[in-house]
């Protein structure tokens, strides 16, 4: 039975190029890997939806969407306030019913390549800009998607009340002495982590294996509030609500990405101009870790 898991060797057979270009595709191009073991490895699936979600001129009629009549399909990265923002929407625009797919940051850029929904919510990076760069864009769309800012959010490691480990840093969490509470394969979240650890340069032989993978930001704290869990990476807002102790580690962006083609479609319309109302601003006010003095803003040079 063939592995569900590429090895970086495999990969680049199976692509027919050298291993260098498949850590070029790594960073500059989302082909969805994980090196949390230490060495690269890539799930089947993902490569294949990867390489599907990669075909010049796709989706290109957009057949599910322009079906999906009265109704606003918004797929990607976990956020609680991304949460409370379609939550406004579903009160404003009652002709519409907004639907949220968690599924995380890659997956979501991909069901938008394939037209399964109107917009993709990402916190994405780039090896040569990652904290507030938008080069991810051109990597996957070319030129072809727009990306409007929902805000600037804190992500760092969530502890157990009163920190009885002493964490102190992210190469803490190298020491092998702690449960980690990972995240899913594909998230924005799982893979900044491995940019960071990859930017320490330490050995990751002492990482213990994240053999409990979750799939939010909330699920994390709820883990390490059970004692399921000693340590994980998730925003600020979670330790405010789970009484958590939290030690900051970046600040990054979080977009909400359409096509050019369908950005002035009006219910699109209609949940961006949200992002420039006083009941949003006052919303982002009320949540600890977010800046949302930038929301509205098209992060692309034209449209």
């Amino acid at each position: 039975m063939a592995s569900s898991f590429l090895g970086t060797r495999e990969v680049s057979e199976y692509l027919g190029i050298n291993e260098k270009q498949v850590y070029s595709l790594i960073h500059n191009r989302g082909l969805p890997g994980t090196k949390i073991t230490g060495k690269w490895l890539f799930p089947r699936h993902l490569v294949d939806r990867w390489i599907e979600s990669s075909v010049a001129g796709f989706p290109g009629e957009w057949p599910f969407v322009q079906r999906a009549q009265g109704l606003l399909l918004v797929a990607g990265s976990d956020d609680p306030l991304l949460v409370r923002l379609i939550s406004l929407f579903r009160r404003r625009f009652t002709e519409t019913i907004p639907l949220q797919s968690r599924a995380g940051s890659t997956e979501g850029i991909m069901a938008l390549k394939r037209g399964l929904c109107h917009i993709a919510a990402v916190h994405l990076y780039s090896a040569q800009n990652p904290h507030h760069g938008e080069d991810y864009l051109t990597g996957y769309f070319d030129q072809r998607a727009v990306a409007v800012s929902l805000a600037v959010r804190t992500q760092g490691l969530l502890l157990a009340k009163g920190n009885p480990l002493g964490i102190r840093s992210l190469e803490d969490i190298l020491t092998g002495r702690l449960r980690w509470a990972g995240r899913e394969v594909g998230t924005g979240t799982r893979l900044r982590l491995e940019m960071e650890l990859d930017h320490l340069g330490t050995d990751r032989s002492g990482f213990a294996d994240d053999s409990l993978t979750l799939g939010s930001h909330m699920e994390v704290g709820v883990s390490i509030m059970r004692g399921q869990a000693d340590a994980g990476l998730a925003i600020q807002n979670v330790s405010e609500i789970l009484d958590l102790d939290f030690i900051p580690l970046f600040r990054e962006r979080f977009d909400l990405v359409t096509f050019r083609e369908t950005f002035f479609q009006k219910e699109i319309q209609n949940f961006f101009g949200l992002l420039n109302t006083m009941e949003f601003a006052e919303i982002g006010a009320g949540l600890s870790g977010y800046d949302v003095s930038g929301a509205g803003k098209i992060l692309t040079e034209s449209i």
